[in-house]
């Protein structure tokens, strides 16, 4: 079962139009439901925001749901235009600090790498679908962490040091979970604004839901 996690209700609300054979459940606090979505059967699961609420609803999709592949969507701030969708080729965690103890800043000594790779052939049937319909996409790297990015110089440090076209709250989180219980995981982001200006953000989030909730079905349809 595909599972599709988003953090918020303006990011579900598309999916879930679009969703048949809905059935809704709660665990542990995480509204979700499965339906058909497309062609595909899924699981929806509305995680709330930051890494702890994305963590906790991929171990829920993967535990509970028997999820065997994860796509976290939503939105992000991002170097390109608004409504741009983003394809994530890694994710990483700007905020994870163990440089104390020699570890490089995002490095989680529990892994390999400070960055999660995304799964390569899920990710391949995304940019498969993204170009037979037309969709506008970068591959990009994005970056995760506890803060809503609204400063100009926070959101370049981030995007320099961590080498990151994106900016967002919750897929590095979902990256490590499901690397940890190794299913394949992807990320499908779109821009909703630069990271310097909150304005933006509640301007543009419409249009960008739109882009990644379209990118999510016309994949679901395959």
């Amino acid at each position: 079962m595909l599972a599709v996690i988003a953090a918020m209700d303006e990011e579900i609300k598309l999916i879930k139009t679009a969703a048949k054979n809905k059935k809704e459940y709660c665990v542990c606090g995480i509204d979700c439901f499965t339906c058909t979505l497309e062609n595909t059967e899924a699981v929806v699961l509305k995680s709330g925001i930051g890494k702890v609420s994305a963590a906790s609803a991929a171990a829920v999709a993967i535990a509970v749901f028997k999820a065997d592949e994860v796509i976290n969507t939503g939105l992000a701030a991002g170097v390109y235009g608004f409504g741009t969708v983003m394809l994530a080729d890694k994710v990483v965690q700007y905020d994870f600090d163990m440089r104390a103890d020699g570890y490089e800043l995002g490095r989680n000594p529990d892994f390999k790498s400070a960055y999660f790779e995304c799964d390569a052939a899920l990710t391949a049937r995304l940019k498969a679908s993204l170009k037979k319909n037309g969709t506008k996409f970068v591959t990009a790297s994005i970056a995760s962490g506890d803060a809503f990015v609204a400063d100009k110089a926070k959101m370049d440090f981030i995007c320099s040091a961590f080498k990151v076209g994106g900016v967002e709250m919750e897929s590095a989180a979902v990256g490590q979970v499901c690397t940890r219980a190794a299913v394949p995981f992807a990320i499908l982001r779109a821009v909703s604004d630069g990271g310097d200006n909150v304005a933006d953000f509640y301007t543009f989030m419409k249009d960008a839901c739109k882009n990644f909730t379209d990118a999510v079905l016309n994949f679901c349809k395959s």
